[in-house]
């Protein structure tokens, strides 16, 4: 094993900390925990484990946080539902750059390097790249103790130390000071034609799960369905999906991607959802008795007079998904809701197992725009369990790879996304050409992946309803 020497800088002296704000008072946190019990009461998967006399006097984080299940990996809260509403539809205030972070050797540093850059960013006019490296934020050193805090800092103007590994050694190279912008980011990376020999093979990078950064809107889903009417009108004979930095979104984008896929029409069940005992019997009474049942699309519908038919392929027998550990939530909804149809041998997963989310939220927040001046918090509780047309829900533990091959197998000889020669994108093709090739490069360096730019927005592995009349306390 090759352990990799980490080389210092120097710190420049730190800046001052900006004064906190003043906290809020105990009653705004007691207005604001009644409103996180009253909802959490109704609509939390596991309500029947809440602890129903906890001071209210907490902070609304820590009051949340001890209403939920040991059972509950995923359920998250905001102090600002704003923030939070546009993380979950790809809008935040960023440079530009996503990345995984690498713990290495055992030790307590940590080196990230650039998954990929997002166009029209500060980031693409500085210059960076996929597969740069980089050691140091604000000229600090990430650590294993202090990387989450770190990330935070790369929502505001923040210099990025880039690093270079020669032989078993890495060493700091330049400072990148990079501006920030609010960007709202469009899920579909890129997207391209392959030709091999005679077979075209259409290939898009899909980020996440996101109908439109508007209320109400469909531009994200329109442009998908536009794709995959060019996809037809090509006539392609194979089609891979590369999700592997897709942490999830909405389940409507899924059962429309999934129906685009398949050509599988309305009258074909998606899936299900299970709610809480107190949900069902509410919706099995108004709603009827398949109130919870999931079908496949033939329209992107926005509003009864404003429609778009679904763009469906026909005659696409197998599908390549390429996935890794971020893969999760509404991605993994897609893998679920399409084996029983396709078959699981034809639904192809290229890459590493995945997350194993498989379960969903509503996102709620106080609506009354009077009461938002003490509550402005939102949440985004587990509400609903999925399963698919067979009733299968069982992969939490994620779904494994048919090949199992990881993109830091190729650390040092990252290719752009979308280039033929990429690792995961290479072997995919060499499947279905039917060339079979040693693509690992094995550079002897031995590290544990810790964290990934999810972890400056987690809400983004969060899969959610969202069209459904997800209140019953007046909303819609």
């Amino acid at each position: 094993m090759i352990v990799l020497i980490i080389v210092q800088g120097c710190d420049k002296e730190e800046k001052p900390e900006p004064e906190p704000e003043p906290e809020p008072t105990e009653i705004q946190y007691q207005i604001v925990n009644e409103w996180i019990f009253d909802h959490m009461e109704v609509y939390y998967y596991w309500n029947t484990q809440i602890p129903k006399n906890l001071s209210k006097s907490l902070k609304p984080d820590e009051y949340f946080e001890s209403l939920l299940s040991k059972e509950d990996r995923f359920s998250v809260i905001y102090d600002n539902f704003q923030e939070l509403y546009e993380s979950l539809m790809g809008v935040n205030t960023e440079a530009g750059y996503d990345y995984m972070l690498l713990r290495l050797s055992g030790g307590s540093d940590i080196m990230g390097y650039i998954t990929y850059i997002k166009p029209k960013t500060p980031a693409e006019a500085a210059g960076l790249k996929r597969g740069d490296f980089f050691l140091r934020i604000n000229n600090t050193q990430l650590t294993i103790n202090n990387y989450r805090t770190l990330l935070q800092e790369t929502t505001k103007r923040h210099t990025l130390g880039l690093a270079k590994i020669e032989g078993n050694t890495i060493y700091p190279t330049d400072n990148v000071d990079l501006s920030v912008i609010v960007y709202e980011e469009n899920p579909i990376l890129l997207d391209t034609v392959y030709y091999d020999n005679n077979r075209k093979i259409g290939y898009f990078v899909y980020n996440f799960f996101a109908r439109d950064s508007e209320e109400n809107g469909i531009r994200y889903e329109r442009e998908l369905n536009e794709l995959f009417g060019k996809y037809k009108t090509e006539g392609i004979d194979d089609l891979i999906i590369d999700l592997r930095y897709n942490s999830g979104g909405t389940t409507v984008t899924a059962q429309a991607l999934a129906s685009m896929i398949s050509g599988l029409s309305s009258t074909d069940i998606f899936g299900y959802t299970e709610y809480n005992s107190y949900l069902h019997s509410h919706w099995s009474v108004s709603d009827g008795a398949n109130y919870n049942v999931m079908y496949f699309l033939d329209e992107i519908v926005r509003a009864p007079n404003d429609k778009t038919p679904i763009n469906k392929l026909s005659g696409l027998n197998r599908l390549y998904l390429i996935v890794s550990g971020q893969t999760a939530s509404a991605s993994e909804l897609l893998i679920n809701g399409l084996r029983p149809y396709m078959g699981a041998e034809n639904v192809v997963l290229v890459g590493e197992t995945t997350f194993g989310k498989n379960v969903g939220s509503f996102l709620l927040y106080e609506r009354d725009s009077e009461k938002q001046k003490t509550n402005n918090w939102g949440m985004l509780p587990i509400v609903f369990k999925l399963s698919n047309k067979l009733h299968f829900s069982n992969y939490s533990n994620g779904f494994e790879p048919d090949v199992d091959i990881h993109e830091t197998d190729d650390l040092l000889y990252m290719k752009p996304l979308g280039d033929t020669e990429e690792l995961l994108l290479a072997t995919t093709l060499d499947m279905i050409s039917g060339i079979s090739k040693m693509r690992k490069q094995d550079i002897g360096v031995k590290f544990e992946i810790v964290g990934s730019a999810i972890d400056r927005m987690p809400a983004r592995k969060n899969m959610y309803i969202y069209d459904r009349k997800n209140s019953l306390f007046g909303r819609d």
